[in-house]
Parts: structure tokens; sequence; C-alpha cells
């Protein structure tokens, strides 16, 4: 019976609670959308960091930018009014907020805007790029991601998420289950 309950309590724990806090890069101004497609060369083009399950009000960050490829070119970053920066994404960065920015409504934080460009464009355009990542990392540093909390300033740490620029297409052939094992041997 003990057992039966105590599955029964961790069941109802909403699984917002159980989250890891997170920090990714988006390319919309609400943070759903991971993926994005250049289709001409020379397109300028905006992404935003943002922070995910923080569950406190965030005062600091900390991170690198990686960008898996020369053809995505960096140009800047904003930042909130009221925030200072020291260091540069590509390099790490340290970013504070003031006021400190809610992490508990509606559940997620913009932390930057990136400003990007494309050399190339995606295979699917007729270019040469495909799945090319971005990526948070830890800031070189440190070797943490972090963020901290207001008022105690007490240290935790992100986990980076990866986004893709020119994602592949994922084929949807239809086929039988041993065509597919045929296709694994």
């Amino acid at each position: 019976m003990k057992r039966c309950c105590i599955v029964a309590l961790i069941m109802l724990v909403p699984a917002g609670l159980l989250a890891a806090p997170t920090m990714g890069v988006y390319f919309t101004y609400d943070p759903y959308q991971m993926h994005y497609s250049p289709a001409s060369p020379g397109v300028m083009f905006d992404a935003y960091v943002y922070a995910h399950n923080t569950g406190c009000y965030l005062t600091a960050v900390e991170f690198q930018l990686a960008i898996g490829s020369p053809m995505i070119g960096f140009s800047g970053m904003e930042i909130p009014e009221g925030s200072l920066n020291l260091g540069d994404p590509l390099s790490g960065v340290a970013i504070t907020y003031w006021p400190p920015l809610d992490g508990f409504t509606p559940g997620y934080n913009l932390l930057a805007t990136l400003h990007l460009f494309a050399l190339d464009v995606c295979e699917d355009f007729g270019g040469t790029m495909s799945n090319v990542p971005i990526m948070i990392l830890p800031h070189p540093d440190t070797g943490m991601i972090t963020g901290t909390c207001w008022p105690d300033n007490l240290p935790f740490q992100y986990m980076g998420l990866t986004s893709t620029c020119c994602p592949l297409g994922v084929g949807t052939e239809e086929s039988s289950w041993g065509g597919i094992k045929s296709i694994i041997r």
C-alpha cells in the first residue's frame, strides 16, 4: 500500500517542477521555434536566448555561444534595458539584470537578442548549409552555464540546448517492417 501511495504522489507532481532549468537559442520572439532556414545569402536574422524553468528572480547569467559553421556570422547582441554585459557571446559572456527577471511567470525569460547573418543558404534552397548547430555552451572561465537568483545571488546551473539552422527534412516514405530492418543491417 505504501508503494501505491508513493507512486501516486510522484505522478501528481507537475512535470514543470521536475524540469531542469534550460537555456537555448530560439528563432521567434516567443520561445518555441529552435529551427531556422535562411532562404538567400546575406540575410540578416535575429535569434533569441531564453531561459526556461528558472523558478526564481534571475539577476545574472553566464554562457558561451557556439555556431557550427563559418557561413553563419554574428553581428551583435542586445540585452534588456537596465542590464550590463561583460564579454562577448562567442568567447563567453556574463550578463546582469536589474530589476531581476521574473522566472516564475510565464516560466521563461528573454536573456539576449542575437543579430546573425547567413553567407550561404540551406541545401533545400540550393546552398551548401545543412544541420548547422547553434549551441549554448559553458562559459570558458567557469566551465558552467550559470544563473544567480535574487536576493542571495546563489549560483545554479542551466542545461544548454542546441538549435539548428537549415535542418534536413526527414523522409516519410512508407515501408514495411522488413524494409526498415534491412536498412539497419
